[in-house]
């Protein structure tokens, strides 16, 4: 007995870079330029930077820090991380860009072999995850195949209008079922579940569009 989700693909176009960094703890006693890491987004590029020193009276301190690269696909504002050089408690936050031409779209394929566990899509492990601040908020549905030999319930996450579709036996449909729930504020958002009743074999294929970023 078993049940599986595959996601097939899964694209994020359009998300933040980091547009300035704010200095919250210049330190102090540094003997040279200590060195300035970022945590990657998910499925983008790492921002870079370069601490630039100054000296006024305390000692070596960190003045600021040049962007080399600004990444890409940030959603959230990534961790500074300032080590070496020599001095101690450098601290800065990074600010990303405030654009909002974002878009994606996510295929998953949901699998059942004797099975009859419901299973998610989650979009709080994909590109582009909603955490309650930033991020895609909803799936829509823009297509659906399926091949399976008893009722499967396919529903959005959230309050209001959630279910979306039952299928049976084997079709297909090319259009597209708008998510009009309301979602809830945290990374439990723009979930996709489906449902099916014991023993079930057979798949359910999702294309699903990323809708309503923050």
């Amino acid at each position: 007995m078993g049940a599986n989700v595959k996601v097939l693909n899964d694209i994020f176009n359009g998300g933040k870079t980091v547009n300035s960094i704010t200095i919250t703890n210049a330190g102090t006693g540094y003997t040279s330029a200590p060195t300035v890491a970022f945590s990657a987004p998910v499925g983008g590029t790492t921002a870079t930077g370069t601490a630039v020193l100054n000296n006024d009276g305390a000692g070596p301190n960190i003045d600021s820090i040049t962007i080399n690269n600004g990444g890409q696909n940030y959603v959230t504002a990534p961790t500074v991380t300032i080590t070496g050089g020599g001095g101690a408690s450098g601290a800065a936050t990074a600010v990303l860009t405030t654009n909002a031409n974002q878009s994606g779209y996510t295929h998953a394929l949901v699998s059942f072999y004797n099975g009859g566990v419901g299973m998610t899509v989650d979009a709080s492990t994909l590109r582009g995850m909603y955490d309650g601040t930033n991020g895609f908020k909803k799936f829509t549905i823009t297509s659906m195949e399926w091949s399976v030999d008893s009722p499967v319930n396919i529903a959005f996450t959230g309050t209001g209008v959630t279910d979306a579709t039952n299928v049976n036996y084997t079709g297909s449909f090319n259009h597209s079922i708008p998510n009009t729930a309301t979602q809830p504020g945290d990374a439990t958002n723009a979930d996709i579940v489906v449902t099916p009743v014991s023993g079930i074999d057979g798949y359910v294929y999702l294309n699903l569009l990323k809708t309503d970023y923050a």
